[in-house]
This record gives structure tokens, C-alpha cells and sequence, in this order.
């Protein structure tokens, strides 16, 4: 039997996209009105803390890690603007924009560097129509107003659609890109200053476009759980090759295609890696978890037309 979960205040109009804060205490959503609104988890319901205007509609958002602060980023499919807001500190909180980045093409995805030291630098990466992946760094974490590029990526041939980073932050920065049918990761050498293509996927993994990536936290396992959406839901494993050839980090193994008869729009990690959610064009939600066999199992879905929970 499915527990129903917390009320959110008010109702909104189509929402493009929600995103929480690391702790689950906020989130921001933006809709088809062309605001965001952001609310706070109050004792019993999630409760509208701010809302405003945005010039263009919003199709992204991200939230920055808790070490910077109450900090997310917005993005339109609709111009190359990477807005950042701030939460600003008042009798009642409310979140302005404190920068813009110009990105050089239309953004269509956003993800921030996770991290634990406040020491880290802010850093966003930005995955592009003209398949090209820029990531951006805060020139200063107690002032947010100037970023500055510090590399690019040709990431592929067409657009990139999705990205995600590498959660393990003791391992070395790595970010996992589609674009279009393809799928690769980029590892980070700091010495070097450069980005290299560590990972190729089968081109037969994905018949049609990427929508959205996951890479899910490790929590002290020998390999990664990575996640697509697509024309279906799918998950593969990685376990690190002891030989590493150029492009051939990791040894791919498929864990699970879904039975979706639509396009699945978005895929989800919760915060060990045990549970992926994924919601698709039907309106419906599914959790995917492993068995005591290690087989991926549908443990719920919901749908959104009638909030049915099976």
C-alpha cells in the first residue's frame, strides 16, 4: 500500500520542471505562465515561500549545493540565458536574480557540481543545442554575479539533451552526456586543465533521442548505476576495467529496459542509489528497485490523471 506524501499549497499551472534542494526542504518549480515558484516544507505541506516573473519561460532548473547556500539556476529553450537566483535575506525571504550567463546556444539542460568542501568552487555545466557542453565557475562563492567559462566540450553532432555528474566527489570529476542517440562520459584532469572522452556506450543501446541522464550515488559499491530516458527507461552498470583502453573506462552492462509504451521524459535517483523513479508522457511515475535476485522490479506507479498509486 503506497503512503501518500506531503500536500503542496495552492495549484499551479503545466509545470516544465521542479527541482528540490539537496536536503529536500525547498523546491522551485516553473511553469508554462512563465513564473517560478518556489516553496518550503512546512509541518504538514510544502508552502509557497516566493513567487515572480520571469522574462522568458523557464524549461530547466537546477539547485546549487547547500555549501553556497539557497542558490538555483534557470534556463529556456527559448535564448542562450543561464539565469542564477539567490535567496536574499529579509523580514520575509525572497529570491532575486543575481546573475546572468550567456551561453552561446540555447541551454537544454542544467547541472551543478556536487560537492562537500565550501572550499570548491560553484560550477555549472550546460549542455546545448549545438551539441557542445560549457561549464561555468562562480569567480566568487560569497558573490555569485560573475562567471566565468573554464571549458568547453564537443560533446556530439547534434544536440546535447541531458547531463549529469558523477556524485562521488572523491572520485575524479566526470560527467555523463547524450546527445541524441549517443552516450558518453568525460573525465576531468585538473592537471591538464583539459576534458577527456572516457566512456563510448554501444550505439545499439539507444534507438531514439536521450531525454534525460541520472548517474546514481555509490554509497561505498565497486561500480556506478547510470539511467536513461528515452523511448523507454533503462539502467546499466559500470565496473571500472583494471586495463583501461581510450574510451573504455568502464565495462558496460545493461541492467533493465522498461515496458514503456511512450516516451519516458525524466529519470531520478533517490539519495543512496537503490530506488529510480522515471515519469513519462502518459503522466505516469513507476519506482524501479532491485529484488533479493538483483533484478530491476517496478515496486509502484502513479498516475497523474487520477493520482492512482498501485
Amino acid at each position: 500500500m503506497a503512503e501518500n506524501g506531503m500536500e503542496v499549497e495552492g495549484r499551479n499551472p503545466t509545470i516544465y520542471d521542479l527541482a528540490f534542494d539537496f536536503h529536500s526542504q525547498r523546491f522551485a518549480i516553473s511553469s508554462a505562465d512563465g513564473r517560478i515558484r518556489v516553496y518550503a516544507k512546512g509541518k504538514s505541506k510544502y508552502e509557497q515561500m516566493d513567487e515572480f516573473k520571469v522574462d522568458v519561460r523557464a524549461r530547466k532548473l537546477a539547485w546549487a549545493p547547500p555549501h553556497f547556500g539557497q542558490v538555483f539556476a534557470a534556463a529556456s529553450l527559448d535564448d542562450n540565458i543561464v539565469r542564477i537566483y539567490e535567496e536574499t535575506v529579509s523580514e520575509k525571504p525572497r529570491f532575486r536574480r543575481v546573475a546572468q550567463i550567456n551561453n552561446a546556444a540555447n541551454p537544454t539542460d542544467l547541472a551543478f557540481k556536487p560537492g562537500a568542501e565550501p572550499s570548491l568552487k560553484l560550477t555549472l555545466a550546460v549542455p546545448s543545442t549545438d551539441g557542445k557542453v560549457r561549464v561555468y565557475e562562480a569567480s566568487d562563492a560569497m558573490s555569485l554575479k560573475e562567471w566565468k567559462k573554464t571549458s568547453e566540450l564537443e560533446a556530439g553532432k547534434t544536440e546535447c539533451t541531458g547531463l549529469a555528474w558523477n556524485p562521488n566527489y572523491f572520485e575524479i570529476p566526470s560527467l555523463l552526456v547524450a546527445c541524441g542517440e549517443e552516450l558518453a562520459i568525460w573525465d576531468f584532469y585538473k592537471e591538464q586543465h583539459r576534458w577527456v572522452k572516457s566512456q563510448e556506450f554501444p550505439s545499439d543501446f539507444h534507438t531514439s533521442n536521450i531525454n534525460k541522464v541520472a548517474w546514481a550515488p555509490s554509497m561505498g559499491r565497486s561500480f556506478h548505476l547510470v539511467a536513461t530516458a528515452s523511448d523507454t527507461t533503462r539502467i546499466f552498470k559500470l565496473k571500472p576495467k583494471v586495463d583501461q583502453q581510450a574510451g573504455k573506462r568502464f565495462e558496460v552492462e545493461p541492467e533493465l529496459k522498461g515496458d514503456a509504451k511512450t516516451q519516458v521524459w525524466d529519470v531520478q535517483w533517490n539519495l543512496t542509489g537503490s530506488v529510480l523513479a522515471s515519469s513519462d508522457a502518459e503522466g505516469r511515475v513507476v519506482l524501479w528497485k532491485r529484488d533479493f535476485v538483483q533484478k530491476w522490479q517496478r515496486i509502484m506507479n502513479a498516475r497523474s490523471k487520477d493520482d492512482q498509486l498501485t
